[in-house]
């Protein structure tokens, strides 16, 4: 789902200072604290380093993925654990709204490079049918199980087995950020949650919540429940309702593949399957739907027992 468009806006707080220009070609100053390169074609190989950065597998090579347009950039410098690697604004963007750039460069830490490019060069780099002008090459991070512990209250989390849908895998990440999770976990046979669409779809909240990668879902869930989390599955044929069970306690809810739905191993690993109920003639409920049902039935007994 592409963002709205809204006004410029970015975080203030940060110091602003100096960054040399780093590219052979051509620095542009709009301030003194900041200098944007010029790159204007698209055989630079910065470009084609950050075009790679588009499709999973090029963001794993390069360890770096991207973060495009207004909110998203907003929302990535009030995110402390990413690191920023490189800002690139498209020149209409710098040329119609200086002062934004200006702002911007004085929010960046002085190690991030800054890129001036053409509007070829942006396409070239930008995965999104209406870009915005603005987009960043971030460092991917690799959180562990154990990062996904707050410390506050008991664990929420979500387990993804194998769901392949981008525009679900950033529902549930957004709405597990609503919902004040923990973090979610993902198998290996689920969509790279760094993908752009992906990215594009949480609006944001993958900068705000952990989510781990898994190789072992046996071994994860013998790691959780050893914590004292039990695991929620979200089955079609449950043994009871999802409103019927007791989640005030650490939980973690097992969401399935789109079409086949959990494995026969997660549904063997899950402390309880539940159902929501299907009151129509759909025979499911999209795999971010349901996510977004469990876990707020979670919320709604938990706020009911404080």
């Amino acid at each position: 789902m592409q963002e709205p468009e809204r006004p410029f806006r970015v975080d203030r707080d940060r110091p602003a200072m100096y960054n040399g220009a780093e590219d052979e070609d051509k620095a542009v100053g709009f301030s003194m604290e900041r200098k944007w390169t010029e790159l204007g074609s698209v055989k630079n190989e910065m470009v084609k380093r950050v075009s790679l950065m588009k499709t999973p597998v090029g963001s794993r090579k390069t360890g770096c993925f991207l973060v495009e347009g207004v909110r998203s950039i907003d929302e990535l410098l009030k995110a402390p654990d990413f690191k920023i690697e490189a800002v690139f604004a498209e020149e209409t963007l710098v040329q119609e709204n200086p002062g934004y750039i200006r702002s911007l460069g004085e929010s960046l830490p002085p190690e991030v490079r800054t890129y001036r490019v053409s509007r070829e060069v942006f396409a070239r780099l930008s995965d999104t049918q209406t870009p915005q002008g603005i987009l960043a090459s971030v460092q991917r991070r690799n959180f562990s199980v154990r990062d996904l512990e707050k410390g506050t209250g008991p664990a929420l989390l979500c387990i993804l087995e194998n769901l392949q849908d981008p525009g679900n895998a950033g529902t549930i990440l957004r709405t597990a950020d609503s919902a004040g999770a923990d973090g979610l976990i993902c198998t290996r046979g689920t969509v790279d949650f760094y993908s752009p669409k992906v990215v594009r779809s949480a609006m944001g909240s993958l900068l705000h919540l952990p989510a781990a990668r898994v190789s072992s879902l046996s071994e994860t869930a013998a790691e959780l429940k050893s914590r004292g989390i039990r695991l929620a599955a979200a089955d079609l044929y449950g043994d009871r309702y999802h409103y019927e069970e007791d989640f005030t306690g650490p939980t973690a809810f097992l969401i399935g593949n789109e079409g086949s739905g959990l494995s026969q191993e997660a549904l063997a690993l899950a402390d309880v399957r539940v159902k929501i109920p299907m009151l129509g003639r759909a025979e499911s409920l999209n795999a971010g739907v349901a996510a977004g049902v469990l876990l707020y039935e979670a919320v709604r007994q938990r706020s009911r027992k404080q």
